[in-house]
């Protein structure tokens, strides 16, 4: 029998406002502040009615991190100040290398608006060392065409980057990002680098996790050892699977800002509002 890796701790995702809805904050959680590289996650799960404006976030700038939107359902439309525009939906991502700097604004596509539906998907912060904090920024629209799906008996599993068993995503990144649908009673086992933070998020549904019970917003992370992760669906459940190498530097962040010291903050501050990250009204 090969060996199981332990679940180390099991964290229940809060609630927090963003506008007008609210939505589950699974980290940065009180008294943890990360699992590095990953350092935010944001749940949204709402249903709008045809006519009804969704999510909408302005402009707003970003730098020294990747902002990942993952999308579950529903249309989100994005433009930047590199004059990106990009309607991603079902089953898709959209990855945001910030570099030195990018301003983006996010909001539910004007087809989403006008038909309305579930909107779902999760919003994820990732951190990068200090040696990519100032490199030019980029943006990745990430169709399912692109996405490498392994499909199982019940189970669908979608890399969006890193590499596993053989198969890359196509994000430009080197943390393992997937999704994963399961159906009930399906099972699913993964293998991955002891040395990394491994998270399970779960979207919806119930499971156990090599024997462990976790639920709907359950945040589950697992221990450093090597070992099989085994996954066996309760229910139809939703996951985010997580897996990265922690940076050991320092960690410096302020609104939209990630950086190693208070000093570079002040910097992107002063570089935003000197236009150097770009424009976008």
């Amino acid at each position: 029998m090969n060996n199981i890796r332990k679940v180390n701790r099991i964290y229940k995702a809060m609630d927090v406002q963003l506008g007008s809805h609210r939505i589950k904050q699974a980290l940065p959680l009180h008294g943890l502040e990360q699992l590095s590289p990953f350092i935010l996650l944001h749940h949204f799960d709402f249903t709008a009615q045809p006519g009804e404006p969704g999510l909408n976030v302005p402009p707003h700038p970003h730098r020294g991190f990747s902002p990942v939107t993952f999308m579950f359902e529903g249309e989100i439309a994005h433009q930047d100040s590199f004059g990106n525009s990009q309607v991603i939906g079902d089953n898709e991502v959209q990855w945001i290398n910030a570099g030195r700097g990018i301003i983006h604004s996010e909001q539910a596509s004007r087809h989403f608006v006008e038909t309305g539906g579930r909107y779902q998907g999760i919003q994820l912060w990732i951190n990068v060392p200090a040696a990519e904090k100032m490199k030019p920024a980029s943006y990745q629209p990430i169709t399912t065409d692109q996405i490498s799906l392994v499909e199982e008996k019940g189970v669908a599993f979608r890399l969006i980057s890193g590499s596993y068993k053989g198969l890359k995503g196509p994000a430009h990144a080197d943390v393992l990002t997937a999704t994963l649908r399961m159906k009930k009673d399906s099972a699913f086992t993964l293998d991955l680098a002891a040395g990394n933070n491994v998270i399970v998020y779960v979207l919806e549904g119930s499971l156990t996790i090599n024997g462990t019970h976790a639920a709907a917003h359950d945040l589950v992370h697992m221990a450093y050892e090597p070992g099989e992760i085994v996954l066996n669906a309760l229910e139809d459940v939703k996951l985010l699977l997580l897996a990265g190498e922690p940076i050991h530097e320092p960690m410096v962040s302020h609104g939209p800002y990630v950086m190693n010291s208070q000093t570079e903050i002040l910097e992107a501050m002063r570089d935003y509002k000197d236009g150097k990250m770009g424009f976008l009204y």
